[in-house]
């Protein structure tokens, strides 16, 4: 399960967040270790043309880390092929457009591929052979016309009726955000169900079985903002403040919801290099905290922000966070029990 989440402060910036649970089996076993959003660009070319996005898929986890893995290979395949014809590293390899109709080209692929090799193991012939309508054996033409077959094969092409093996294939959908300096930060989204990639036109987008609550969050915080806001003035740390807040709320209500948040940081006027900086460490999980306790209403909403700013933004290490995080709190003590779920009166003995 899962909860994807892209948001857009202007025309240089914007961050992803997105948590990390997953069930891996058919008990639906939980685990705290799935990597939903990647970047796709290799350092080295984000260095050479300042191009850096990242991928986040929802749905099956081996799907989508078989997209990242595919879209980060057709990056290095473009850029090679430029280095190679004009002898020197491009200046510009993709807008984030382009890199979208090849994350999309890449979902199609893959999701081909799946349903080949299942029809493949199955029946013994692939898709084409099926379209064509027949396939050989020794030497032998073998005509497809039993009417069952042909009617679970079409079932299974076109997912009919929302359910069976091919529902780990088809129930996909992802999220390609990043920042290019022709076309500045972009966020697109990309559904296997649908069969289509579009951009995303609004501040931010949520997708995920957690998007039920985290888009009521974030609705919210956008319905506040004027139309100039909207369109290009979110400050950095109000935004990510906003959906990390929307991300912990799936958490708490959302089956599958939950682990350290992974946060991924977009500017484009930082140096190449430094223009996509990615936490998942205990700064995530402390900024996560952070925004529960001014929700809990242990701490200022200035304060909140402030306490956000210097763990994500500012530089400022975990501990000293961590010591401005508990001397914000007039009650610190009940906030250490909020944390950790403690009933509000002492159990009794």
């Amino acid at each position: 399960m899962t909860s994807i989440n892209a948001i857009r402060f202007d025309h240089y910036s914007g961050a992803m967040v997105c948590d990390e649970q997953r069930g891996w089996n058919p008990e639906n076993m939980i685990i705290n270790s799935a990597d939903k959003i990647k970047s796709v660009v290799p350092p080295d070319i984000m260095e050479a043309t300042g191009l850096s996005a990242a991928y986040g898929n929802t749905g099956t986890s081996t799907i989508g880390d078989e997209l990242k893995f595919n879209i980060k290979k057709r990056i290095r395949k473009e850029f090679d092929a430029q280095v190679e014809k004009t002898g020197k590293a491009p200046a510009s390899v993709a807008t984030i457009q382009k890199l979208a109709q090849w994350a999309f080209e890449a979902q199609t692929e893959l999701k081909r591929t799946h349903i080949n090799q299942t029809i493949q193991g199955r029946y013994g012939f692939s898709v084409n052979d099926f379209c064509r309508g027949f396939y050989k054996v020794d030497g032998k033409q073998i005509d497809i016309k039993d009417k069952e077959v042909i009617t679970s094969i079409h079932d299974a092409i076109t997912w009919k009726g929302r359910t069976g093996e091919m529902t780990s294939i088809f129930l996909n959908a992802g999220i390609i955000a990043g920042y290019e300096p022709e076309s500045g930060f972009r966020i697109y989204t990309l559904s296997m169900i649908e069969h289509a990639y579009w951009p995303v036109q609004e501040i931010f987008l949520t997708d995920g079985s957690g998007r039920d609550m985290a888009s009521v969050e974030m609705t919210n915080f956008s319905n506040r903002k004027t139309v100039p806001e909207r369109r290009g003035a979110i400050h950095p740390v109000e935004g990510l403040f906003e959906m990390i807040h929307a991300v912990n709320t799936a958490c708490r209500h959302d089956i599958g919801c939950e682990g350290y948040l992974n946060i991924m940081l977009f500017n484009g006027k930082k140096t190449n290099s430094e223009r996509l900086i990615q936490i998942n460490d205990d700064r995530a999980k402390l900024a996560s905290e952070i925004v529960r306790c001014h929700d809990g209403r242990f701490i200022e909403k200035m304060k909140a922000l402030e306490l956000i700013d210097g763990l994500l933004y500012g530089g400022a290490t975990w501990v000293e966070i961590e010591d401005r995080f508990w001397t914000a709190s007039a009650r610190p003590d009940d906030m250490f029990d909020y944390l950790r779920n403690y009933p509000d009166t002492p159990m009794p003995r």
